[in-house]
């Protein structure tokens, strides 16, 4: 066979292979800074390989990783002393708890645990002004029908590896604030910030049923408060347990709760259970760079409070994704508990859920 054809032949193959070798080493070294002690070389490699095989045909190396039998995506499994990689489905949230791992180089780093946006104008259908006007008659608080809706949320990995290593904890903080940015006449107000912190141990799991694993079970504590005071303040405390079920790129979590009872000389908020339910469904749905989520809360009683919230996030610029969120029921604010709102809000996204 002529040397030249042979040549012709092999040149893509080799410049494909040297392409791909670079992208690994490059992604290799990238890991390598910023990944813990428990990580391990193989473990970098494996990620490193999910990551360049799941890349766009456009950004991806000539060569098709995904298309050798032996690449496949990595999951979390606690095997030893420390939380490893070993190949598995690739499901959205396996990726995720992969990412948290290996991007945290100490144990005290903070890491996205809601999703964090900013929604420039959530158009609100009617205010709950009933609690403005007990609490100060006569202020006009003219709340416009739109205003600034964002949510920051964070979370800190406390202690890694307990109950013979099935078990993290973690604590984090929530705020979700309600914001008439557009009122001057109201002098900009903040209509209602909501605090929610909570602890919770997180235990590692693989039971399977039908093709869905529940791959984490989280118990913990949560307190949800508004921080004011009088006819305005609202407060809460939960003990709650979740189970987060995965298929692919599909998750969802069911999460039931218990409130903390209070003495009623204190509870500003004796009938939030009839409102804000005992608990929540959430799932989330990823299609290529696109993400879709739905919150379903209830308290599958007669009279049926509860609320729904439909999610929808897409590429924007670079990290910035567009975000459209619509609510519909009792809870979006603390001070709206019992007051039935309906919402559309578009913005930005900084973080997701996965």
């Amino acid at each position: 066979m002529n040397k030249w054809f042979v040549g012709a032949l092999l040149a893509p193959c080799m410049m494909s292979v040297a392409y791909a070798d670079q992208a690994m080493d490059s992604c290799m070294l990238s890991k390598m800074v910023t990944s813990d002690d428990s990580v391990t070389v193989g473990n970098i490699r494996e990620l490193c390989t999910a990551e360049i095989a799941a890349q766009k045909p456009s950004e991806a190396a000539p060569v098709l990783l995904s298309d050798i039998p032996e690449v496949q995506q990595p999951s979390i499994s606690v095997v030893d002393d420390s939380t490893t990689i070993q190949t598995a489905d690739g499901s959205a949230l396996s990726r995720r708890l992969i990412l948290e791992k290996t991007q945290s180089n100490n144990p005290f780093a903070f890491l996205p645990h809601r999703p964090n946006y900013f929604i420039f104008s959530n158009n609100v259908g009617s205010y709950n002004e009933a609690p403005f006007d007990a609490s100060d008659s006569d202020r006009d608080y003219s709340f416009q029908p739109w205003e600034s809706k964002f949510q920051i949320s964070l979370k800190l990995p406390v202690v890694r590896g307990l109950f013979n290593n099935r078990a993290d904890a973690f604590i984090a903080y929530t705020n979700r604030s309600f914001w008439q940015m557009f009122n001057n006449d109201n002098s900009q107000a903040f209509r209602d910030s909501n605090h929610e912190p909570e602890a919770w141990l997180s235990f590692a799991n693989d039971t399977e049923l039908f093709g869905f694993k529940n791959s984490l079970i989280n118990v913990g504590f949560n307190h949800q408060s508004n921080g004011q005071s009088g006819e305005l303040s609202r407060s809460w405390n939960r003990v709650f347990a979740e189970f987060v079920v995965e298929k692919g790129d599909f998750y969802f979590s069911v999460r039931p709760w218990y409130r903390v009872p209070e003495r009623s000389s204190s509870d500003d908020n004796p009938d939030i259970e009839k409102y804000l339910g005992n608990f929540d469904f959430t799932s989330v749905y990823k299609y290529g760079d696109h993400s879709f989520d739905l919150m379903i809360r209830n308290n599958l009683r007669g009279d049926n409070k509860g609320a729904t919230q439909l999610g929808w996030s897409f590429p924007l610029y670079k990290n910035f994704r567009g975000y459209v969120q619509w609510f519909n029921g009792y809870g979006e604010s603390l001070i709206d508990y019992d007051h039935r709102t309906n919402s559309i809000g578009f913005g930005i996204q900084f973080s997701d859920w996965l």
